[in-house]
């Protein structure tokens, strides 16, 4: 009974540290409100409540006379246990240190808008766990790709450094439409879009950043440098562009060249 009423102590005992780590941890983390942080925390979480209840465990077991015994026979065989083990959990050891990887070497952080172009994912990340990394897509699902895999794939991290992000979009003009007209009014609806210059647009020679990019068969295609806050941002200025754009050429006569047939009998 008493070594039964050690166990349950023991037990309690875990519970609660882990508790009050978590209380700390969190706390921690709204007051140092910084991806670096928050991401290293989250990680720390995870693997602290692991090691609790196992130290937990195994020191229960070795309140019992009967565990003692039984692991001096678990200890002989250990060597060729430990290989066996070894290779049943190789692809688990890889994503458990894949996961140390990413989270000391940061290429990127819990909240950070990320795409791997070679596997077509992109969103935002979601969670970094022991075992494999959680992207949330903007079509709202959950795509989980282990750490061993994440950490040999080319990442684009359009939040790394905290920095504005631009995209360059275009729009096809016909070749009878009054060029510097539509140069214009995309120039102003843009400056609508946003009023402040972006931080990183004094790389290009100006802001708004208008350009002829190429001549399609269909008609002229101009190109707008279209800047954001984050990811979301850019591509709701995109949205509102497009919009506003699509108004401006219809007031103005400037045609958007599209296919047609024509029938004749």
């Amino acid at each position: 009974m008493k070594k039964i009423l050690e166990v349950i102590f023991i037990i309690g005992l875990s519970f609660f540290i882990n508790l009050i780590l978590d209380i700390l941890i969190d706390k921690t983390i709204k007051i140092r409100n910084k991806k670096k942080v928050r991401t290293f925390l989250i990680f720390v979480k995870k693997i602290k409540k692991f090691t609790i209840y196992a130290l937990a465990f195994f020191t229960s077991l070795s309140l019992f006379d009967l565990f003692n015994s039984f692991s001096l026979t678990v200890l002989s065989g250990l060597g060729i246990g430990s290989v066996v083990l070894g290779l049943a959990a190789q692809e688990s050891l890889k994503n458990f240190f894949g996961s140390i990887t990413i989270v000391f070497g940061n290429p990127f952080e819990v909240g950070d808008f990320i795409e791997c172009p070679s596997e077509g994912i992109s969103g935002t990340v979601e969670d970094i766990t022991m075992r494999h990394t959680v992207i949330r897509t903007i079509y709202n699902r959950s795509v989980i790709i282990p750490n061993s895999l994440m950490n040999s794939l080319v990442v684009e991290n359009y939040s790394y450094n905290n920095q504005e992000l631009v995209k360059a979009v275009d729009y096809l003009i016909s070749y009878e439409t009054d060029m510097d007209k539509a140069i214009e009014i995309i120039k102003d609806e843009l400056k609508k879009v946003y009023t402040i210059n972006p931080k990183g647009s004094n790389k290009f020679v100006e802001y708004p950043y208008v350009r002829v990019s190429s001549w399609e068969d269909a008609g002229i295609n101009i190109r707008a440098w279209v800047w954001g806050k984050d990811n979301d941002n850019v591509f709701e200025n995109i949205y509102t562009l497009n919009y506003n754009i699509k108004k401006r050429f219809q007031e103005n006569n400037i045609e958007i060249p599209y296919p047609r047939i024509k029938v004749v009998k």
